[in-house]
Order: C-alpha cells, then sequence, then structure tokens
C-alpha cells in the first residue's frame, strides 16, 4: 500500500488520519477494501481451515486493528522489553506510522520491522515516553 501510485491514489485515504482512533481502523479506500479482505477468500479455498480457526484469525486481526489505531496507548512502559512486547506492535508503533508515514509498517507484528529495519529509530523512546506519561496522568 505505500508504493507511490497505490499510495497516493489509494492508501492516501487511511492516512489522512495523522492520529488515528478506532474508527480510523475502518477509514480506507474502497479498493484498498477489496484487497484486504482478499485475504479471506484466499485462505479458505486454498488451506483447509476449521471454522474456528477463521473466527479466531479474524478476531485476532480485528483486536490489532483497533489496538493499532487507539490513539490510546494500554501496555506499560516495560512491555517491550517483554518476549511478547518485541514480537508485537503497540498503538504508539503505528501512530507513528500514521504521523511519519515512512517505516513502522507493520500493525501485527514487529519482527518485520525489525527485520525489514523499518521500525523507527526512535520507537522504543516514544513508547516508553508515552506509557510513562498515561501511567502518570492515571496517578493524578
Amino acid at each position: 500500500m505505500h508504493l507511490p501510485g497505490v499510495y497516493h491514489h489509494v492508501h492516501r485515504v487511511h492516512h489522512l488520519s495523522t492520529n488515528p482512533s478506532p474508527w480510523a481502523a475502518f477509514a480506507f479506500h474502497p479498493l484498498e477494501a477489496i484487497v484486504e479482505a482478499g485475504i479471506f477468500p484466499l485462505l479458505v479455498f486454498v488451506l483447509p481451515l476449521h471454522p474456528v480457526a477463521i473466527v479466531a484469525f479474524l478476531t485476532y486481526m480485528m483486536a490489532m486493528n483497533v489496538l493499532g489505531h487507539l490513539g490510546y496507548e494500554p501496555y506499560p512502559a516495560r512491555f517491550l522489553r517483554t518476549r511478547f512486547g518485541r514480537l508485537h506492535n503497540t498503538s504508539t508503533h503505528h501512530n507513528m506510522h500514521h504521523q511519519l508515514v515512512k517505516g513502522n509498517y507493520g500493525l501485527y507484528f514487529n519482527w518485520w520491522d525489525r527485520l525489514m529495519g523499518t521500525n523507527h529509530t526512535k520507537y522504543q523512546e516514544r513508547f516508553e515516553q508515552v506509557a510513562n506519561r498515561q501511567r502518570e496522568t492515571q496517578k493524578v
């Protein structure tokens, strides 16, 4: 979706939310919806999947999509130092993607960005600032 022609004509619509909310998870161009939804028929017709596995996949996909566009960081500041935190993405990670457009491409898993070198260099620092700031605000 970030190829120059595709981004400008299709994915840019989604990036108009520079500080996303959960509603931004479902705000995109109709062509992007067709491409994104195309994974479902592909899975159903290519892989022999149990209906429970399909429901689990769709539930996880939707939950991570909303979390990525939450605009609030629910994880504690030490989260990125855990095994689970190194694998998964956070709201801060995807928020930086919306603000900066370049980098932080993964929505569900962070290991892709680490492998490809596309994590923003200040991601961990920003995450800890946001998480600590929210924790301090909750104490008041």
